[in-house]
C-alpha cells in the first residue's frame, strides 16, 4: 500500500478551511449565518444599544432556545401608576392587582390587549442596571409592556415580573425586544436571550461560546505581556481553568460598598494600589476570593477589560493568568509564538487564510493505532507525544525497538512493538520516536510521535505539540472536539427523537448543559461495587419502558431561594434525531409537569445541531398528541 504522507491533522483541516457553502458547514467550520439569519453560540456579547451610556459595553448573554422570554438582571425594581384607580399600590402588589383585573393568573389574560387607551393604566417601571466594569448605576424608566407570571415551586402564589421593551444587539442583529426584569445574581450571565429575541432573527449552535466573536478574535502567543494601568504584567495561559486570576496583595473587601482595594506589581517590581468595583466572590472550597474587572492593553494593539479574581501569585511565573472565559471572549492562541501583542494586529480569520494552521480545542478525541485516546494541546511541547504507562527498549535486527501497551475502551491492554526511528532529548530524559496511525472523523495518516511515560495518576493521552503542522497550531477554547467533524444540521426547537428504541417528541434546549429525561420509580443501589439505577420512562403518547443503567455521576441542581438542592442520577442513553446519533449523558427527573418528557441539551446539540426558535420538526415527521 502506498504510504500516506499527508498528515492526519493537515487532512482534517481541509474541510475546516474550505470555502463556506451551506453544504460544507461543519462543527470545525461553523456557519455565522444561515438562510439570511445570524447563528449565535451558546453565550454571546449583548449590547444595550438603546442608551448611549451603555451601547458599547458587552454584557454576557446566555442564548436559550428553551426560554420563551428574554430577561435581564435588574436592581431596585419598582412599578408605579399615576392612575388614581391604583392609589397606594406598587411593585408586585400592583402587578397582581392588574392581573386579577384581567381574569387572574390561571386565565388567558395575557392574550388580551394589555394597555389600551380606554384602560390607560399609566404604568411605569423604574429599575437599575449596573455597569460590571465600573460599578456605575444607570437608572432606567420604561413603560410596562406586560406582566410575566411565573409559577413558584415553593408556594401556590406565582411570581409577578415586569416586562419592558429594550433595544439589544448581538453581532449584527439589533432589535427592540421585550425583556422581563428579575434577579439573575445567582446565574452565570446577567442576560438570558429567549425566543422573544431569537424568533425570526437567529439560529443557535450550542457547540460554541461567543461564536459571533470568533472571526475577529485576537491572535496571542503562548506567552504575552499586557499593560494594567501602566504596569507590565507577564501573562500565562490556563486552558483547564475557567476563570482568570491577577496577582494581588493587601486585599481588602468592602461588601457593603461593593468595592475591593488591593496592591499589585509587575514583572519589574513596580507596584500600584487599586480600588475597583466588587463584581462578586468566587469560592474555592472554603475560601472566597474577590472578583473585579481590570483594564488591560497590548503593547501595539488590543484593549479591553478582563474579569479576574484576586490572589497572591508572588510564587508564580506570571502576574496575570488567563482562563478559558477570557480566552473565549477575546483570543485564539498560537502555540509556537510569543508576544504577538507587540506586533501588528492579526485576527483569527486572517491567520486561517494566510497560513492554513491546525486548529484544535483544549479537549480532543483521536484514534491512535485503533485505540481511542484523549488528546490535548500543550504549550510547552514541540514534538507530538504519546504518553503511556511504561515502555521498554530492546535490540532488534535493524536497530532498536520499543514495546508499550495501550488500554482500549473495554479495559483490555493492547501490546505494540515498534521500531525506533530516532531519539530526542528533553531535559534529562530521552524519548524514542515511533510511527503511529492517527485517525479522526474517518481521516487517517501515519505520524511520527515521541513516547513518554505518564506522571502519577495521569491517564494515557496524546499530546498535540507546537510543531504538529507547518502552518502552526492554533488553540480555540470556544468549543471542544474540533478534530471530530460533524456536518451542521438545521433543526426545530421541537423534533422527534429515537431514544433506546422509543420514538417521541423532545425539546431542543440550548440553555441546558446536560440532556434530561423523565423518570419515575427511581431506585438507586450498588451492584458489584458499581452505582446502579432502575427507573421507568413513560410519556403521554403511550410509550413505556423500564431501564437499568450504571450511574455515571450524581448531578446537583442549585436551589433557588427557599428551595432545596435537587440531586439527579446521570446515565448514558443512545439518542438520535435526523442523522445525528450519539450516546450522551442524561440526568433523570420527574418531568410530568413539563410539556415534553425529554430535553436535549448542549451535550447532544454540540454534535452539529443548529436550532431554530421559529420552527418545529425541520428534520421531518409531525407532532404527536402531547400536552402543551
Amino acid at each position: 500500500m502506498k504510504k500516506i504522507t499527508l498528515s492526519l491533522l493537515t487532512a482534517l483541516l481541509l474541510s475546516f478551511c474550505a470555502s463556506a457553502s451551506e453544504n460544507s458547514y461543519t462543527t470545525q467550520n461553523p456557519a455565522y449565518e444561515l438562510d439570511g439569519l445570524s447563528v449565535f453560540g451558546r453565550v454571546e456579547n449583548v449590547y444595550l444599544t438603546g442608551t448611549d451610556k451603555y451601547k458599547h459595553i458587552p454584557f454576557d448573554g446566555k442564548i436559550d432556545t428553551g426560554a420563551d422570554t428574554t430577561s435581564i438582571h435588574a436592581d431596585n425594581i419598582h412599578i408605579l401608576s399615576s392612575n388614581p384607580k391604583y392609589k397606594g399600590l406598587s411593585d408586585s402588589e400592583l402587578l397582581k392587582y392588574i392581573v386579577d383585573e384581567f381574569g387572574g393568573s390561571q386565565s388567558n389574560w395575557w392574550l388580551d390587549e394589555f394597555d389600551t387607551p380606554e384602560r390607560d393604566l399609566k404604568l411605569t417601571v423604574i429599575f437599575n442596571v449596573t455597569n460590571p466594569y465600573t460599578g456605575d448605576v444607570l437608572e432606567f424608566e420604561k413603560s410596562l409592556a406586560r406582566v410575566s407570571v411565573v409559577r413558584s415551586r415553593t408556594s401556590e402564589e406565582p411570581l409577578y415580573r415586569p416586562v419592558i421593551g429594550l433595544t439589544m444587539k448581538i453581532g449584527d442583529v439589533e432589535i427592540e425586544t421585550e425583556a422581563s426584569l428579575t434577579d439573575r445574581g445567582n446565574f452565570s450571565t446577567p442576560i438570558l436571550i429567549g425566543k422573544t429575541f431569537l424568533k425570526q432573527n437567529a439560529w443557535v449552535f450550542a457547540g460554541y461560546d461567543y461564536l459571533q466573536e470568533q472571526p475577529k478574535a485576537t491572535l496571542i502567543g503562548r506567552q504575552e505581556t499586557m499593560m494594567v494601568n501602566g504596569l507590565a504584567m507577564d501573562v500565562s495561559i490556563s486552558m483547564e481553568s475557567k476563570s482568570s486570576v491577577l496577582h494581588a496583595t493587601n486585599i481588602k473587601v468592602d461588601k457593603k460598598a461593593k468595592q475591593v482595594s488591593f496592591d499589585t506589581n509587575d514583572n519589574e517590581g513596580n507596584s500600584k494600589s487599586f480600588t475597583l468595583p466588587l463584581i462578586g466572590m468566587i469560592k474555592f472550597g472554603d475560601i472566597e476570593r474577590p472578583e473585579v474587572y481590570i483594564p488591560v492593553k497590548g503593547e501595539k494593539h488590543f484593549e479591553t477589560k478582563l474579569h479576574v479574581y484576586l490572589r497572591d501569585r508572588s510564587k508564580s511565573s506570571s502576574q496575570l493568568r488567563l482562563g478559558r472565559e477570557a480566552l473565549s471572549k477575546n483570543f485564539v492562541i498560537s502555540a509556537s509564538e510569543k508576544n504577538l501583542l507587540d506586533k501588528p494586529k492579526e485576527e483569527f480569520s486572517q491567520r486561517l487564510k494566510d497560513k492554513n494552521p491546525l486548529v484544535v480545542s483544549p479537549e480532543e478525541l483521536i484514534l491512535v493505532d485503533g485505540i481511542e485516546l484523549n488528546a490535548k494541546p500543550d504549550l510547552r511541547v514541540k514534538t507530538p507525544v504519546l504518553k503511556v504507562s511504561s515502555f521498554e527498549i530492546s535490540s532488534a535486527d535493524k536497530g532498536q525497538q520499543v514495546t508499550y501497551f495501550l488500554q482500549d475502551d473495554v479495559g483490555e491492554q493492547k501490546k505494540f512493538v515498534k521500531p525506533i526511528l530516532r531519539k530526542i532529548r528533553v531535559g534529562d530524559t530521552v524519548r524514542p520516536v515511533i510511527r503511529v496511525r492517527l485517525e479522526a472523523s474517518g481521516k487517517y495518516s501515519e505520524y511520527d510521535v515521541a513516547l513518554e511515560t505518564v506522571d502519577n495518576n495521569e491517564q494515557q493521552i496524546f499530546i498535540i505539540g507546537q510543531e504538529s503542522k507547518k502552518g502552526g497550531v492554533i488553540i480555540n477554547t470556544r468549543t471542544d472536539l474540533l478534530l471530530e467533524s460533524h456536518t451542521l444540521v438545521k433543526a426545530g426547537y421541537i423534533e422527534n427523537a429515537t431514544v433506546e428504541g422509543l420514538n417521541f417528541p423532545v425539546k431542543l434546549d440550548t440553555g441546558a448543559d446536560v440532556s434530561s429525561m423523565h423518570a419515575q420509580n427511581i431506585k438507586l443501589y450498588k451492584k458489584e461495587g458499581k452505582d446502579m439505577v432502575d427507573f421507568v420512562y413513560e410519556n403521554e403518547q403511550g410509550d413505556k419502558k423500564s431501564f437499568t443503567r450504571q450511574v455515571v455521576r450524581m448531578m446537583t441542581i442549585k436551589a433557588k431561594a427557599g428551595e432545596k438542592a435537587n440531586h439527579r442520577p446521570v446515565v448514558k442513553m443512545d439518542v438520535q434525531i435526523g442523522d445525528i446519533r450519539e450516546t450522551v449523558k442524561v440526568n433523570l427527573q420527574d418531568r410530568s409537569r413539563f410539556g415534553y418528557s425529554m430535553i436535549l441539551g448542549e451535550n447532544f446539540l454540540r454534535h452539529g445541531v443548529v436550532v431554530s426558535s421559529d420552527n418545529k420538526f425541520l428534520l421531518g415527521g409531525a407532532e404527536k398528541d402531547i400536552k402543551q
